[in-house]
C-alpha cells in the first residue's frame, strides 16, 4: 500500500474518533438534564433557601455524591488497566486524568476533603452532619443516583463507567460555576469569599475547570486506543444525565414550587 494513503486513512480514522469524542462530550451539555439544573440554578439565585430546603439540598447532594470519591479513584485504575493492555506507555497517563479530580476530591491539594469541606459549609449555614447524612432528609431520586453511582463506578463495563464519569463532571462545572455566587449573594447565608466555611465553594469553583478539560481529553484518548468502546461511553454518559435530570427535577419541585 502507498505510505501517503496509508498516512491519509489512519489520519481520516483519527480524525473520526476525535469526532466522536467531541460529540460524546458535547451532547452532554446539550442535554435537557443540563437544562433542569439551570432552571434550578435560575430559582436559587431567585431568593435565599429555608433551613428545611438547605436540609433537603445538602443531604439530597450528600447522598449523590457519597460514593463518588471513591467510585472517581476506582475508574482511573480501571482505565490505566484497560489501556495499558493495548498501549502499555500511555495507560496510565490516560487513567492520570481522571485521578487528578480524585486528588482534589480527597482533599490532597488543600489537605481536607470535599465531604468534610461540604460537612462544614453546612454546619455554617445551621445544619448537622447528621442532618446532612440523613438519607430520610434527601430526595428520593438523589439516593437513587447516588446508589445506581457505586454500580456504575465499580462494576458496569469501562467504557460506560467513563462515560457516566464524564457527564458527571460536566454537571458539576455548571453546579459550582452557578452555587459560588448564589451562596455569596444572600446575607442570610452570611457567606463571604474568604471565609474558612465557604472553601467548600470556593475549592470547586477553582478545580472544577480543570476536571472538565481533563474528562473532554480523557475520552479522546481512551478512544484513540478502544474505538469500539463510543456506543458504551454514550450509554454511560445518557444514564448518568437522565437520572441527573430527575433528581434536579424534584428538588425544583419539592423546593421552589
Amino acid at each position: 500500500m502507498d505510505t501517503a494513503v496509508g498516512n491519509r486513512d489512519i489520519d481520516a480514522v483519527q480524525q473520526g474518533l476525535r469526532s466522536e469524542a467531541n460529540a460524546i462530550y458535547d451532547g452532554c451539555f446539550t442535554h435537557p438534564a443540563v437544562e433542569a439544573l439551570r432552571t434550578f440554578n435560575r430559582h436559587c439565585s431567585s431568593r435565599a433557601m429555608t433551613l428545611d430546603e438547605l436540609r433537603l439540598f445538602f443531604a439530597s447532594m450528600a447522598a449523590f455524591n457519597r460514593h463518588a470519591i471513591g467510585g472517581i479513584a476506582i475508574l482511573a485504575g480501571r482505565v490505566s488497566d484497560e489501556v495499558l493492555a493495548l498501549a502499555p506507555r500511555t495507560g496510565h497517563e490516560i487513567g492520570a486524568l481522571i485521578l487528578d479530580a480524585a486528588v482534589d476530591e480527597y482533599g490532597l491539594r488543600e489537605t481536607v476533603n470535599h465531604v468534610e469541606l461540604a460537612r462544614r459549609f453546612a454546619e455554617h449555614l445551621g445544619l448537622s452532619a447528621d442532618e446532612v447524612e440523613a438519607r430520610d432528609n434527601a430526595c428520593a431520586s438523589a439516593i437513587q443516583l447516588g446508589d445506581a453511582l457505586f454500580d456504575w463506578y465499580r462494576s458496569q463495563p469501562t467504557g460506560f463507567s467513563l462515560g457516566v464519569h464524564t457527564a458527571s463532571e460536566v454537571t458539576s462545572v455548571k453546579e459550582f460555576m452557578s452555587w459560588h455566587d448564589v451562596f455569596l449573594n444572600f446575607p442570610q447565608y452570611r457567606l463571604s469569599r474568604d471565609q474558612p466555611e465557604f472553601e467548600y465553594m470556593r475549592a470547586h469553583y477553582v478545580h472544577e475547570p480543570d476536571h472538565i478539560l481533563n474528562a473532554s481529553v480523557c475520552v479522546g484518548r481512551y478512544l484513540d486506543v478502544l474505538p469500539a468502546q463510543g456506543q458504551m461511553l454514550r450509554e454511560g454518559a445518557q444514564t448518568y444525565l437522565d437520572c441527573y435530570r430527575r433528581m434536579f427535577e424534584e428538588l425544583d419541585t419539592l423546593i421552589f414550587k
